[in-house]
């Protein structure tokens, strides 16, 4: 009893880690700063974030990048770090951890994160991917559903799957997340204002007045920008721009769907239609965006209960149901 349950979810983002009886105890950048060498690590996680933003000669490292690229040997100095967070100087009880991963990883790249929480301090470490975890997370009985989809949407990527009595029946992977979102607002208004955004304000402009279908009342939001000499002032953005700027990328999560919808037998394509699809992760906090899939895809759509949060909770709730994944799962003890 005194060993401790741990699910982390390692995002290109956010960090999130999920402590049996606890609840999810840490939601924090996904950064390192090093020194410039990046030989020593200096701080991790919020800490990190606010050295860097002092400036002077550090350096800044994500163990996750652009969606699905990891530094393994970053990834396990991070791990290491949170593990030491959660369960303190006393190491005689070493915890239970189970990581997500990307649904695409290799069996040699999900072996070295393996063994990578082994040598973080945990006692037994399992891998679970990420729609797997993100289906229980958002309490889905993956072990009974006669088929359901899940689209979780994070910063790098968005992983699709079906799933089925406790298997991931397809899947597909696409690099547009949420920061795609923010990268195709800050084109469309630099080529339609000639003016750059500051950093920060696209994802600030997204969630305050982004919407994945036209909005039905227009709505304004004053943000920081830069001219092409670098002068600074406001500029005047309205929803409609906001959303017409991310359609591309909300057609390429319309298609993706479609795609695994595609890759199912028939028979099972019926059990999904009717259950249709469950969206996490946070990209699943954009307005509309349930909607939107819901006319594209023509099945029925809904946000999970706390989004941001399915993966990691999944994570750590899978420890407890490891005879529900047990099936092609990876783990060392």
């Amino acid at each position: 009893m005194l060993t401790k349950k741990i699910g982390i979810d390692l995002g290109t983002s956010t960090v999130l880690v999920y402590v049996k009886g606890e609840g999810v105890v840490l939601n924090e950048p996904a950064l390192m700063a090093t020194d410039e060498k990046g030989t020593r690590v200096l701080a991790v996680g919020r800490a990190a974030s606010e050295l860097l933003g002092r400036g002077g000669k550090t350096r800044a490292v994500r163990p996750v990048r652009d969606g699905d690229g990891v530094d393994y040997g970053t990834a396990g100095v991070m791990v290491q770090h949170l593990i030491g967070r959660i369960i303190g100087r006393q190491r005689l009880f070493r915890p239970d951890v189970m990581l997500s991963v990307a649904p695409m990883v290799t069996g040699v790249e999900r072996r070295t994160v393996l063994e990578a929480t082994m040598q973080a301090g945990a006692k037994t470490a399992y891998l679970i991917d990420k729609p797997m975890a993100a289906a229980i997370g958002a309490r889905i009985s993956v072990a009974t559903t006669d088929g359901v989809l899940i689209v979780n949407l994070g910063a790098g990527s968005t992983d699709v799957a079906a799933i089925a009595h406790g298997e991931m029946l397809a899947i597909d992977s696409i690099r547009t997340g949420g920061d795609a979102l923010d990268r195709a607002i800050e084109v469309a208004l630099n080529g339609a204002h000639g003016r750059r955004l500051d950093a920060g304000e696209a994802e600030r402009l997204k969630l305050a007045i982004g919407s994945a279908t036209p909005p039905a009342n227009e709505s304004w939001l004053e943000v920081a920008v830069a001219d092409s000499n670098g002068t600074n002032g406001p500029l005047r953005v309205s929803s409609r721009e906001v959303s017409q700027a991310i359609q591309a990328q909300l057609a390429a999560i319309a298609a993706s769907l479609q795609r695994v919808l595609a890759q199912v037998s028939e028979g099972r394509r019926v059990s999904l239609n009717r259950n249709g699809a469950v969206l996490t992760g946070g990209g699943a906090q954009l307005r509309g965006i349930a909607e939107y899939l819901t006319a594209r895809v023509g099945i029925p759509v809904r946000v999970a209960r706390d989004p941001q949060s399915c993966v990691a909770v999944g994570t750590g709730m899978a420890l407890d149901n490891l005879q529900v994944i047990r099936r092609g799962q990876h783990y060392i003890t």
